[in-house]
């Protein structure tokens, strides 16, 4: 006695697999390029402002410094080191819970001096402001690993002003350029010493 099996209609079923596949296979490589060339990041706030306003966008490159772990966000392999003017995606740490793109204003280890209402370090002159991180009376260390940064519109960003140095490790990018927003219309580059961004305050 023999059998004989009866083939079903495979053609839709095989097409379902590949749109599924095509999908996946778009969402991996939408991640791996947020992860490792470039991420897009909307400005929420005016901390940064004239310079760039909210509503611009900007292109943060998240491997400027190093290969980062996607989930836990430290680095895997570090080739860079922010520098003074770089601007840069700041990740959530405690007590800010978004992320923000300031300015660097220096980078450990250096020493920042508070005089006449104003802070000194290699990033410039920056205003302390009415309440100053406690920290920052006088000469203050800034250690290896950690990085200080500050908002450009220094009367409305919540910065190291307040919450004191962040690692470097919480350094998510180096923005490469921006475009839009309120307060320029016109694509800009970190080539400007002026530069500088704000994903949230």
């Amino acid at each position: 006695m023999t059998t004989r099996r009866i083939a079903g209609p495979r053609g839709p079923r095989r097409e379902r697999l590949s749109a599924a596949r095509i999908i996946v296979a778009a969402v991996a490589l939408a991640a791996a390029l947020k992860a490792f060339a470039l991420d897009l990041v909307i400005v929420r706030g005016d901390s940064m402002s004239p310079t760039i306003g909210s509503g611009a966008v900007a292109v943060v490159s998240p491997c400027a410094y190093g290969l980062r772990l996607p989930l836990s966000g430290s680095y895997l392999v570090r080739w860079g080191e922010p520098a003074p003017g770089d601007v840069v995606l700041v990740s959530p740490f405690p007590p800010e819970r978004r992320r923000a793109v300031k300015r660097v204003f220096d980078v450990g280890p250096a020493y920042l001096v508070a005089e006449a209402g104003s802070l000194r370090g290699r990033g410039g002159l920056v205003p302390l402001g009415p309440s100053p991180h406690s920290s920052l009376a006088g000469s203050a260390y800034l250690p290896a690993g950690r990085a200080f940064v500050v908002g450009d519109n220094a009367g409305r960003s919540i910065d190291s002003r307040r919450y004191g140095s962040v690692p470097i490790e919480k350094l998510a990018g180096k923005v490469l350029l921006w475009f839009g927003g309120a307060a320029d219309r016109t694509l800009q580059t970190i080539s400007s010493k002026d530069a500088a961004e704000d994903a949230d305050r």
